[in-house]
């Protein structure tokens, strides 16, 4: 568990947590159904034919993203979204 204290985030045993994060969902603003190129309107308007669900990937494939970008030193992520997807 990470704790704020003062203008620092501290572990557990007290020690200073430097936060080394990243934007995750580069394709996270483009509904995953119907998956058509952005420039292309036909069926977007449609909220009951439109879902982001699976964006920025597919839940299976969670854990092995997760864990690329775990090794690649990140230990804190951004999840970026739009309205859409949250009214959707």
């Amino acid at each position: 568990m990470i704790k704020p204290k003062g203008m620092d985030f501290l572990d557990q045993q007290g020690r200073k947590v430097l936060l080394r994060g990243v934007n995750l969902g580069g394709s996270s603003k483009t509904p995953y159904k119907p998956n058509l190129p952005s420039h292309i309107q036909d069926g977007f308007f449609d909220h009951r034919n439109v879902s982001f669900t699976g964006r920025p990937f597919p839940l299976a494939e969670a854990d092995r993203h997760y864990a690329r970008l775990r090794s690649w030193g990140f230990n804190c992520l951004r999840f970026l979204t739009t309205w859409e997807a949250i009214e959707h």
